[in-house]
């Protein structure tokens, strides 16, 4: 992976940002070069604008191309630099600064255009019990359940996820020119700049979602329904759906790696971790029923065995799959039910 450019100056980030952009779609890119880019947008808030500004300075280039105008839209950028407007004008800004970085950034970023007709299309799976944090082609961020999957096509229109196993919790880059729509569990969630989280496969439920800030619109089998900060709508089987107040922070625990319970069943704790992929932990009898309050790692099944075994006076067994088995401290045996 080829050095990313210092931050000497404002033309030198959005300079990074178009390289990152050419190298993300480029063939090669791995695993580690995702966790780079991720590194550097969380290292400084103006390389998120920056990234979500080069975006659009590629669509901008298709848009000119296909007009034969891209020296207007260049010497428009300029001028709107040069008379203080482009601060309130990201389009002209990042124009400016693709200007600014010189022809070769430009040459790559205008033949993405003419190739991809200035569209994006990326897919993410994560490992089953791993999370995964990933960032859009406009700067939106997501962050994966273990296996998860989804895929993202934005171009200079729409921002259109299609998430299709999974929970996933989305932070939007701020963008009312073009709507960000969630599809998957025969629901599509329309937002713009808002933090939420979409889960297909919740505990007695089909379809969730849980609304951080921001406001939401959730279309489904009937009226389309908008949340409110701290609300959730769930769909059941037959599509009814809910909608209540709930602690979301406590829902979305997950993409920090925590569980939050508060008189949770110990086998709906279990169907919660189990569900991430990891090491299955299997309940047997009256433990059950015993409920559970308080703050626990996620992502270690048998820490969580053992802490709940603890508190319960449960029994830890292995089944013969290598499940973890919790039962009440008289029943011995480790095989499943």
């Amino acid at each position: 992976m080829s050095p990313v450019p210092a931050n000497d100056g404002l033309a030198d980030v959005y300079d990074a940002a178009a390289d990152w952009h050419e190298r993300r779609r480029a063939s090669g890119w791995s695993p580690a070069d995702e966790a780079a880019l991720t590194a550097w947008l969380e290292a400084d808030a103006e390389h998120v604008d920056a990234y979500a500004a080069m975006a659009e300075v590629e669509a901008a280039l298709d848009d000119a191309v296909a007009a034969g105008g891209l020296d207007r839209e260049l010497a428009q950028a300029r001028a709107a630099f040069t008379q203080g407007k482009a601060r309130n004008a990201r389009r002209s800004f990042a124009l400016m600064a693709a200007g600014l970085s010189g022809i070769a950034v430009l040459a790559g970023l205008g033949g993405l255009a003419w190739t991809r007709a200035g569209a994006s299309e990326q897919s993410f799976a994560a490992a089953p019990g791993q999370r995964s944090a990933v960032v859009l082609a406009d700067g939106s961020r997501v962050v994966l359940d273990g296996g998860a999957r989804l895929t993202a096509r934005i171009d200079r229109r729409s921002r259109d996820i299609a998430l299709t196993g999974g929970r996933a919790f989305f932070d939007v880059a701020h963008d009312p020119s073009r709507p960000f729509e969630v599809s998957g569990g025969g629901h599509v969630v329309r937002a713009l700049g808002t933090a939420f989280e979409v889960d297909l496969a919740p505990a007695a439920k089909t379809y969730q979602v849980a609304l951080l800030r921001g406001r939401v619109r959730v279309s489904g089998e009937g009226q389309p329904v908008e949340l409110a900060p701290g609300q959730v709508l769930a769909a059941d089987r037959q599509g009814r759906e809910t909608v209540s107040n709930s602690d979301v922070g406590a829902a979305t625990a997950w993409r920090d790696g925590r569980l939050l319970l508060k008189g949770d069943a110990l086998s709906d704790a279990a169907a919660e971790i189990n569900r991430r992929g990891g090491r299955r932990i299997v309940v047997r009898g009256s433990a059950k029923d015993l409920k559970l309050s308080g703050a626990f790692g996620g992502d270690d099944p048998l820490a969580f065995a053992r802490a709940v075994a603890v508190i319960h006076g449960l029994t830890i067994g292995e089944a013969a799959d290598g499940s973890i088995v919790l039962s009440p401290a008289k029943d011995t045996g480790a095989t499943a039910d």
